[in-house]
């Protein structure tokens, strides 16, 4: 879907409502009632139809149009002065009041009620005019209520290809995302085998620390260890730089489900056709037999064009040939002046037939329908009357039309939503995937670093070498749990948990940690997104920086917690991790996904540098409730799940 099937939709939406005021143009004019009177008729008629074009063909984000409220009391102001002034003609104008009421109010009790009242004026204003109740109720249920209906559909329609557009573009990103989950999870397999190997290698080195082959399975275990972290960190950049995001589209078709459209199809289509045909059967005294021929094949009629829009195009031909047979069979019975439905299977004939064929067999049914009216109606002669009854069939199966293609996309659109909760579940889990750098990272940073130490140290003290090898091995079994953490879509880090890690590694770097940590129970989000930036701060640290004393503060008040890293030696330092000589600090893709998860939970993270001092501060919101609150730090507000439905 393109701007372009927005924009037909919406031209759909204008054609229809100018069918319907040019119904009115003919009731001014056929009702002769003098210049005066005629001028301030078509001038009323203008006005509400400019008003019905600004609140009702709307913008495709379904936002009403700014003063509404005054341009819809313009709407009534002017339907009450026609049904006043002008009860005898202006009964089809009142559906445009009816469609504004029912696009333009949201709360249903109002739209509703207020849709109600527009047809209870009608009904008051025909009774002076017409001789009987039911030809009031006609003017009301075959003119106002239609009218109102008809156009509320086609000005929906338009919000239904809008909201079926920006789920498929959702769905495609949620495609991709699913591709990046099985390569991030293909290399998560080689990353965790390359760290079973310096495992292996490890363990091999401590049980024959003094032994020749000592040194070599160090040296091969520590080339795989920073394999492993240059793959990390590719493919943390590789997404970054390659990520499709679809933006969050305001749904505007979200009321339109598949029961709401088959009741409206249903509603409009009975509107159209019923009241029209009874009408004829109720001004006759016709015999049993021919009401009931009358009332089965009016019935069946019906039922078949409910099946042409809303049975999903199977056995469309046949269906076509029992309308068309349905079309003119009763009426070689009951004659064309009681039995005529032809102006609707245009329609029909548009819905049912495939490419060009439709628009011509359409064409075809319309000016043979508009022929055979004029001349049994003995108006022929009359240009206005020809240029009508085009107008009236044509404006009929427009209609239609827009009905079967409501009823097509809210299919597509319930399966299209469908689809996207499934493919929810793997965009989720790439979230975490999206997160390797963070989760993953520093883990790897700890493992070569633990290494190269015991690498340096393994000729002069086989015990301390030994040690800190052993501490090394511990990191690459925390890794690998972070993998298989990540492969299955969850991860949780806490604070508390990351904050002594940190301390033991930068002390064993060399590099003097001071600062204090609150101990206040933090939200499970907020814990996590801290703890992960604190993991991010201090791999960056070990990695491009040359610190020698480092502060490390987390504080928290009624407002929201606060952390900072700071260091110095962030200028033109060797980084410690062999094969990357980038100096100072770098703000990566870490950074960037670390960014993005705080926003998400309305706090914030930036980078304070002033000569060779560097300092990562992360801050976010809290609710009063949970500050020192509940040591399980459950956050009390229920989330929402997703669910495969």
């Amino acid at each position: 879907m393109d701007e372009q099937a927005v924009r037909l939709a919406q031209r759909v939406a204008v054609v229809v409502s100018a069918g319907f005021a040019f119904g009115g143009v003919i009731g001014i004019v056929y009702a002769e009632d003098g210049p005066a009177r005629e001028v301030l008729a078509f001038a009323m008629l203008a006005a509400l139809f400019g008003l019905h074009l600004r609140n009702c063909v709307r913008r495709a984000d379904g936002r009403r149009p700014r003063g509404w409220p005054w341009t819809l009391a313009a709407q009534v102001v002017l339907t009450a002065a026609g049904l006043a002034w002008f009860a005898g003609t202006w009964y089809g104008n009142t559906g445009f009041l009816a469609a504004a009421v029912l696009l333009l109010i949201r709360r249903p009790w109002a739209r509703w009620g207020g849709f109600a009242l527009v047809l209870a004026a009608q009904f008051l204003s025909a009774l002076t005019v017409r001789p009987t109740v039911g030809e009031a109720l006609y003017l009301v249920v075959g003119q106002a209520a239609f009218v109102g209906v008809a156009l509320y559909g086609v000005v929906r329609l338009a919000d239904l290809i809008t909201d079926l557009r920006g789920t498929q573009a959702a769905l495609a990103a949620a495609a991709v995302a699913g591709e990046r989950l099985a390569f991030a999870e293909q290399l998560n397999q080689r990353i965790g085998a390359g760290l079973e190997r310096v495992v292996r290698h490890g363990e091999a080195v401590l049980e024959a620390p003094g032994s020749g082959r000592a040194r070599q399975e160090l040296e091969e275990g520590l080339a795989t260890a920073r394999t492993a972290l240059s793959e990390v960190r590719w493919v943390s950049h590789a997404h970054r730089e390659s990520a499709v995001t679809a933006s969050a589209a305001r749904a505007v078709a979200g009321d339109l489900t598949t029961r709401t459209v088959a009741v409206l199809v249903t509603a409009t289509a009975v509107l159209m056709i019923v009241p029209r045909e009874v009408r004829h059967v109720l001004r006759l005294q016709l015999p049993a037999g021919q009401v009931a021929l009358f009332a089965s094949a009016l019935t069946a009629f019906v039922l078949l064009l409910l099946y042409a829009c809303l049975g999903g195009g199977r056995g469309r031909l046949r269906t076509l040939a029992a309308l068309a047979a349905l079309t003119y069979v009763p009426a070689a019975v009951l004659g064309p002046e009681l039995w005529y439905v032809a102006t609707f299977l245009a329609g029909a004939v548009i819905v049912l037939l495939r490419g060009p064929l439709r628009w011509i067999a359409a064409a075809g049914v319309t000016s043979g329908d508009a022929a055979f009216h004029l001349l049994v109606s003995g108006h022929a002669g009359n240009l206005l009357d020809v240029v009508y009854g085009v107008v009236y069939t044509a404006e009929r199966a427009i209609i239609v039309y827009a009905l079967w293609r409501m009823a097509g996309l809210t299919a597509e659109l319930r399966a299209a939503r469908a689809e996207l909760a499934r493919a929810g579940v793997a965009r989720e889990r790439l979230r975490f995937a999206r997160d390797l750098h963070d989760l993953l990272g520093y883990g790897l940073s700890v493992v070569v670093l633990k290494a190269e130490l015991a690498f340096r140290l393994l000729g002069r003290d086989a015990e301390a070498a030994g040690r800190e090898l052993s501490e090394g091995l511990d990191a690459a079994r925390r890794v690998l749990a972070d993998i298989g953490s990540v492969a299955s879509g969850y991860s949780e880090i806490s604070l508390a948990t990351e904050t002594a890690s940190a301390r033991a590694v930068l002390r064993a770097a060399g590099v003097e940690v001071t600062g204090t940590v609150t101990d206040a129970a933090l939200p499970g989000p907020v814990d996590t997104a801290l703890a992960a930036v604190l993991r991010e701060g201090v791999t960056n640290m070990l990695r491009h920086s040359d610190a020698r004393r480092c502060t490390l503060e987390v504080t928290a008040d009624d407002r929201g917690v606060r952390l900072r890293l700071a260091n110095d030696g962030a200028t033109a330092a060797p980084s410690r991790a062999a094969g990357d000589g980038a100096p100072g600090h770098r703000s990566g893709a870490g950074i960037g996904n670390l960014t993005d998860r705080l926003g998400e939970l309305g706090g914030r993270l930036r980078i304070e540098a002033t000569g060779d001092d560097y300092a990562l501060v992360a801050e976010a919101p809290l609710q009063p409730a949970l500050v020192g609150g509940d040591a399980d730090r459950v956050d009390p507000v229920p989330g929402v799940e997703l669910r495969d439905r």
